[in-house]
């Protein structure tokens, strides 16, 4: 899977980078991480929770709460890919104020008109400018990163201007990478919204298949 450089860049520094080492805190952070949204996004809940867990253990050690409340930021992000809006109380319970996290933080929750746009990361800019329904689709086809553009996609479907070729965005996207979480998230939302009898049947026949792969796990 071709990791969220948007999202992972948010925590920690290359491993990869010149000039001092890098602590193995942050190094087991970043593996485990990448391993859980790759996890998350499959639909492996049991493998994605040990993950996680392991990624914030690995950062508690430094007792640094900015730290810890960034990995729980990443985790809403990353369910917000899926569609999932659950709110991000494991954040704000941890959050210090005036960061750029808390930019990130509005964008997640919808708080588009307090966000100063230049602290959020680039790939979101030119889509939260534009305003009606197809600028916002095309601005998603613009958004390289497969996460990016499913965390904006969701974004769009619950707080912006959107229709059907929005939706569809998200399904073409999941479906590209083989995201079982977020692909079904979006089929049963244009299932929900369809009303034509053979393509309510092809929906369905998409989910059944999907459904069938998350069961093997």
């Amino acid at each position: 899977m071709k990791t969220s450089l948007s999202i992972l860049t948010l925590l920690l520094v290359s491993a990869c980078s010149s000039g001092p080492s890098v602590p193995d805190w942050q190094l087991d952070t970043q593996s485990a991480m990448a391993r859980y949204s790759q996890q998350y996004l499959e639909g492996r809940s049991k493998l994605a929770a040990a993950s996680f867990d392991k990624a914030r253990n690995a950062t508690s050690a430094t007792a640094d709460i900015a730290a810890v409340a960034h990995l729980e930021l990443i985790k809403c992000g990353i369910a917000m890919a899926a569609l999932n809006s659950a709110p991000c109380s494991a954040y704000t319970r941890l959050a210090p104020s005036n960061t750029v996290d808390a930019n990130y933080y509005r964008l997640l929750t919808g708080d588009f008109q307090h966000i100063d746009k230049q602290q959020i990361p680039s790939q979101y800019q030119a889509w939260l400018m534009s305003k009606n329904t197809n600028d916002i689709n095309t601005q998603l086809n613009q958004i390289s990163n497969p996460v990016s553009r499913l965390i904006a996609t969701s974004l769009s479907i619950l707080h912006r201007p959107h229709n059907a070729t929005t939706v569809q965005i998200g399904i073409d996207t999941a479906s590209a990478q083989g995201w079982r979480r977020p692909l079904l998230a979006y089929l049963l939302l244009q299932q929900k919204n369809n009303t034509d009898p053979l393509q309510q049947q092809q929906i369905q026949t998409r989910i059944e298949l999907l459904q069938s792969s998350l069961i093997a796990q």
